[in-house]
């Protein structure tokens, strides 16, 4: 499973009582079966945020676009 460390993550965010959005919407007290089916739309970056003594308070999901091709000419060989 490729995104296996994604689930990890939600699952001890939910175990830890961290809030946990997906582009903005909670899944804080949705299932691990709902948070994958959303998982399977893109590829995804987590962004921790912490309080004032470093705690995790919240972790963002975001979608991540596929980078555009490189302004550089590829090589051939």
């Amino acid at each position: 499973m490729q995104k296996k460390w994604i689930m990890d993550e939600f699952r001890h965010a939910q175990k830890e009582g961290i809030y946990v959005d997906v582009q903005g919407v909670s899944y804080s007290d949705k299932s691990p079966e709902e948070f994958w089916q959303v998982l399977q739309e893109g590829n995804y970056m987590l962004d921790y945020e912490g309080d004032s003594l470093g705690h995790i308070v919240a972790l963002h999901i975001d979608p991540v676009e596929p980078s555009k091709s490189p302004s550089y000419k590829k090589r051939r060989r």
